[in-house]
């Protein structure tokens, strides 16, 4: 679910709520088992209304009552209080956007929160949350080998079960006009590591959060035993999903087709839309069979569990066999898995097994 900053927040999840009323018809029969509040800044809501919204989807969408509820927070909206109410209102895990305990590098990422608050929110989350992930992010300006293995060590230490850790990526032609450092870049005004850096700084990450327990179990994300991420592992599984709220993404697989659809980016026409009674789509994509099948090969190769063999485009077996002598792949039960030098070139690997 997505939120948008300087909206409503009441109005938005009345909307949010109608939204859902229009878009579940055409998810009857498929079970729910995960609710993730994210994209914005969700944990400015008001409680009540996450429980509100909560409520509605385990009654709409049959959520049963041990799913997985997770919210998503920045640092300076965590405080013991609002953790409880969280907690109340039915969340059951916390996610929130540490993205550096360096003071330069968060700085440099426009984060308004410094070290201190990040260690603090993460501190006191625990206290409250058994199931809680910190976002840190690499491959920053002033971000270094030695900053990310820090980050990485002290997130562990502050006992989360889960950390998410992405590469900075910025699409200038999709991001520059609402994202101020894809602007930068664009305008060659920002420097960033380069790829054989950065590919440095996410195995000294990796290393870190190995030695305090957290398994890498895809290319971004480690967990403690039992804490993987149930909502990721949906997408990662070619599963449908849900979206509502401004700029959400949904999906409905229909077997080997899908049919994909996003909403308005910008809240007013979102609210226009559902004012209207009509569902605030902006953007709608048919699949055919080859592209989920490419995408399905892409996203299980994300994981640990890899891709199973007979799920690959027919003819590639050559090419498995090349990418296992190169040693950027493995044969495991039945699976094709990526190694370590495989998950460094995610991409290149995945788009030699498209069909």
């Amino acid at each position: 679910m997505s939120t948008e900053r300087q909206v409503p927040h009441r109005d938005y999840a009345s909307a949010v709520l109608q939204e859902l009323t229009l878009r579940a018809p055409a998810f009857d029969g498929l079970s729910c088992v995960s609710l993730f509040f994210g994209g914005g800044t969700p944990s400015l809501w008001d409680p009540d209304e996450v429980a509100q919204v909560a409520a509605a989807v385990r009654q709409r969408c049959r959520l049963s009552e041990g799913a997985e509820v997770t919210l998503e927070a920045n640092p300076e909206s965590v405080d013991p209080a609002r953790l409880r109410a969280w907690r109340a209102a039915g969340v059951n895990r916390l996610s929130i956007g540490v993205q550096s305990f360096q003071r330069d590098v968060l700085r440099k990422l426009g984060r308004r929160h410094g070290p201190e608050k990040a260690e603090e929110a993460l501190r006191a989350a625990v206290q409250v949350f058994e199931n809680v992930s910190a976002d840190v992010i690499y491959g920053a300006r002033r971000s270094t080998i030695e900053t990310a293995q820090a980050d990485a060590e002290r997130a562990a230490a502050l006992g989360v079960a889960h950390v998410s850790a992405y590469a900075l990526t910025l699409d200038p032609e999709v991001m520059a006009e609402e994202v101020p450092l894809a602007r930068m870049r664009a305008q060659g005004r920002l420097e960033l590591p380069g790829e054989e850096e950065t590919l440095a700084q996410g195995r000294a990450i990796q290393r870190a959060l190995g030695r305090a327990g957290l398994r890498r179990y895809e290319l971004s994300n480690y967990a403690r035993r039992g804490f993987a991420s149930v909502h990721n592992g949906l997408y990662w599984a070619g599963e449908s999903y849900l979206g509502l709220g401004v700029g959400a993404f949904g999906c409905i697989h229909r077997g080997v087709t899908a049919d994909r659809w996003g909403n308005h980016r910008a809240p007013g026409p979102w609210f226009e839309a559902l004012a209207a009674g009509r569902l605030p789509t902006a953007e709608e994509e048919a699949l055919d069979p080859v592209q989920v099948g490419n995408e399905r090969v892409m996203l299980a190769l994300r994981t640990a569990r890899g891709l199973e063999l007979s799920r690959l485009p027919e003819g590639k077996e050559v090419e498995v066999d090349r990418l296992v002598a190169a040693g950027l792949a493995r044969r495991w039960r039945g699976r094709l898995v990526l190694t370590r030098r495989g998950w460094d070139v995610h991409s290149a690997v995945s788009e030699r097994l498209f069909a």
